[in-house]
């Protein structure tokens, strides 16, 4: 790629390789205070780079300057048979694609975390673009064009039953990749067709848009319609919503507001980062100062409804083409786990979901059994770490 500046605009010719057909990056340029700002036009070999992994039914695909791009099928990473991508090629797809906020973030040296709709494949991605020691890479997660069912995911009936005027803190945790958030927003698709109901969604980024049908549904991005959860979450309850749903509980303020709202009468769902429903209890009691902590016990036991933790787990391929199913635990807020909260007593929460099917909840163990007694999935019971 060269760069040519004159009086101040500049033109950018870009010289990519060609995969599968003509499809190229083309951008336009105008001056703007001194220097330049791109307008994209998408013929891009990014599309190409989609379809081609979206024929290998990959859930996602590994970007990285000057090296190989791999795609994760059924759960392992294997090369994809595309050119590679120099460093000025990918560094100038980025940049086209940031938002002004997303450039600072970048320039700051930090990851930056989007989404878009790629027309040139018609697929929908979710990035995250960041720098290693050999360069840029970008990790992309390719989304369905809507989200998929709670039946379609296999999701617990504790979901399909969850009204969107209840008052309380749902959680929906597990690891980076597990599928949270299209849970939540398979979530939010079902009440849409049959609740009228308010429901205010805070995401970072927005991976699947709604439209609204039964529900009126308000989507706002943080970095874009939004500073951040904690101003968000401030400012939500002046919406009259019913329920509201956060991308993620990130620090001590998220929380700590997420709970107040749930306190205040409404619906909070949100995602948290932990290995399994017990873990999510105390990792978000453990974020506040040991002096606070019988407090948010307190809290967190009068508004807690329940926890939904889930792991993808290989399965068949006529079951799933990408090759991977999720396996599901929840725990909910009956008496007894309530007061298990109170009393610090969380080593005895595994107990009471394996003997509280009248409640709704089970554990991973016993849900992946159901599993393989439905042949969906094949491999033994894998040895779970928490």
């Amino acid at each position: 790629m060269k760069l040519f500046y004159e009086n101040g605009a500049a033109l950018v010719f870009c010289s990519i390789l060609r995969l599968f057909s003509a499809q190229y990056f083309k951008f336009q340029t105008s001056a703007k205070q001194g220097g330049f700002a791109i307008n994209k036009v998408m013929f891009m070999n990014f599309s190409a780079i989609l379809n081609a992994a979206q024929l290998e039914h990959a859930s996602d695909v590994h970007v990285c300057a000057d090296a190989p791009i791999r795609v994760r099928v059924a759960g392992r990473l294997k090369i994809l048979a595309v050119p590679i991508l120099s460093h000025n090629e990918l560094s100038t797809w980025l940049m086209a694609q940031f938002k002004p906020a997303q450039h600072e973030i970048w320039l700051a040296g930090e990851q930056v975390d989007f989404a878009l709709f790629d027309q040139g494949s018609g697929i929908r991605v979710r990035l995250s673009a960041y720098m290693t020691t050999d360069g840029i890479a970008v990790a992309v997660r390719l989304l369905s064009k809507q989200a998929p069912s709670l039946a379609e995911l296999g999701a617990p009936e504790f979901l399909e039953k969850l009204k969107p005027f209840r008052h309380g803190l749902v959680l929906i945790t597990g690891a980076t990749g597990s599928g949270k958030s299209t849970t939540m927003a398979s979530w939010i698709a079902h009440v849409n067709k049959q609740d009228e109901a308010h429901v205010v969604t805070l995401e970072d980024p927005i991976e699947y848009r709604f439209s609204s049908d039964k529900c009126l549904i308000h989507q706002s991005e943080v970095g874009n319609q939004v500073g951040s959860f904690s101003t968000a979450l401030r400012d939500v309850l002046r919406r009259d919503p019913d329920a509201i749903v956060v991308g993620e509980l990130r620090d001590l303020v998220s929380i700590e507001l997420a709970l107040r709202a749930a306190e205040t009468g409404h619906l909070v769902i949100a995602t948290l980062h932990s290995a399994s429903a017990v873990e999510a209890i105390s990792r978000l009691i453990d974020v506040f100062p040991s002096e606070n902590k019988s407090f948010v016990r307190n809290v967190l036991s009068s508004v807690l409804i329940g926890v939904v933790a889930q792991r993808l787990v290989r399965c068949n391929t006529n079951v799933n083409k990408q090759g991977r199913i999720a396996t599901y635990e929840v725990l909910t807020a009956n008496a007894a786990v309530k007061n298990l909260i109170k009393e610090a007593k969380e080593n005895q929460l595994p107990a009471v979901m394996q003997t509280s099917a009248a409640h709704q909840m089970f554990t991973f163990n016993q849900h992946y059994q159901k599993l393989l007694d439905m042949r969906l999935v094949m491999e033994a019971m894998p040895v779970w770490t928490s």
